[in-house]
């Protein structure tokens, strides 16, 4: 029997009932259990159908219109635990097919009805039975690639559709750990769209459990190429603060000396040459020479050319030594006696200091590194005193033509 077949007995019978032709109740009893069970089976073949998406690819306003009309198929179990948005965020290896276009369209049905409960979003926060790590739906649309076809930008337009509907939310990124998920190779367009929405990501997100311990991400990294695109966008993101490199974590450990015990010294260098290296802007020495002075001849040795650059600041190298206080400078001795004459001379951008007076404040003041700096440019205090006499010189003629 076809569709249509079947449409016309179902019409046939309730006009003859609606026109109280055939009155038998026992006929009508029976015929009513036999559409109840059709109807289970036609829900359950539409449930399954939801789980082949990837295979079938109907149109996202078919599948609306199925869901639609029969909700409960948005909650169909397979044997493996997954319900169908789990199974369209997961990908097909062996077919070489992906379904993740469906998620928006299922969560935003799936919320109506409570699908997996009453916070889960229609199923995006579910986690799934049959992942052995427990992510949840939202985790596996970062995680899961395909190694036949390329997903992942077409993984980006479902983030950007579920985001337009109020499904994905900047503090998700951090929650659910999703810069984590997608910090791989093959995920790299959904990290990078994760990372531009929330920079912040990057240093704020802890992970572990408050009972046993939590740490920032950057220390928590095992696979190189993860580690690659973390130190990236970190330099990228967090320019002013030397990337993730100085993320402490409770213990306060930098992330460097972490990474360094984790990979070794020289597979970090091999990690960083690329960052820096083609560009050769980027000033690494100024916060090596300031938060990590211990590892000072590995990073020097490798880009030596950061010697010549200036931070955001529009400070030297020296400038910024001398900035961070004597301690730091003291640590980095052999810079001291290195300092040109124009450097003796040149004020701090942001202090106005000249390098005498930075060695004499603080509660750390050098003051016989201050006068030798004095005895070698006794000039600056003129200098000093040409530009407060002009500045006062100026204040006051300011002053007399407002009077007047």
């Amino acid at each position: 029997m076809n569709i249509s077949t079947f449409q016309r007995n179902l019409d046939f019978i309730k006009s003859l009932y609606f026109r109280e032709e055939w009155k038998d109740e026992d006929c009508r009893d029976t015929i009513l259990e036999a559409l109840e069970e059709a109807n289970a089976k036609i829900e359950k073949a539409f449930g399954e159908s939801l789980h082949r998406l990837d295979k079938y690819k109907p149109s996202i306003a078919a599948v609306e219109k199925v869901v639609k009309k029969f909700p409960s198929t948005l909650s169909y179990i397979l044997d493996n635990g997954r319900i169908p948005i789990q199974s369209a965020a997961a990908t097909n290896d062996i077919a070489g097919s992906d379904a993740s276009e469906y998620v928006p369209i299922l969560a935003e049905e799936g919320v109506k009805w409570k699908v997996g409960g009453e916070d889960v979003r229609g199923g995006l926060l579910l986690v799934d039975s049959s992942d052995d790590e427990e992510n949840n739906t939202l985790q596996m649309l970062l995680n899961f690639y395909n190694e036949k076809i390329d997903i992942d930008a077409k993984r980006v337009k479902v983030l950007r559709e579920l985001r337009d509907l109020g499904l994905l939310v900047k503090k998700d990124i951090q929650e659910q750990e999703l810069v984590r998920c997608s910090c791989v190779k093959v995920s790299q367009k959904r990290f990078e769209y994760l990372v531009n929405w929330d920079p912040d990501a990057l240093i704020d997100t802890r992970i572990g459990h408050p009972r046993i311990g939590q740490w920032p991400l950057i220390h928590t990294i095992f696979r190189e190429e993860s580690l690659f695109l973390f130190l990236k966008a970190g330099f990228e993101k967090h320019p002013n603060i030397g990337g993730l490199l100085f993320v402490k974590d409770d213990a306060e450990v930098n992330a460097l000396d972490t990474i360094f015990n984790q990979f070794g010294t020289e597979k970090i260098m091999e990690i960083l040459h690329p960052i820096f290296s083609p560009q050769n802007y980027y000033p690494i020495l100024h916060h090596i020479f300031t938060k990590a002075p211990d590892h000072i001849p590995t990073f020097l040795n490798k880009f030596p050319w950061a010697t010549q650059l200036r931070d955001h600041h529009g400070r030297s190298l020296q400038q910024a030594v001398l900035a961070a206080g004597p301690d730091i400078m003291n640590a980095n001795n052999f810079l001291f006696p290195m300092l040109t004459d124009d450097q003796i001379r040149e004020k701090d951008p942001i202090t106005t200091l000249y390098p005498f007076a930075a060695m004499a404040v603080g509660e750390h003041a050098d003051l016989e590194k201050s006068f030798y700096l004095l005895r070698r440019h006794p000039s600056v205090l003129e200098r000093r005193s040409r530009s407060t006499m002009a500045n006062t010189v100026t204040w006051k003629i300011r002053k007399r033509s407002d009077s007047v």
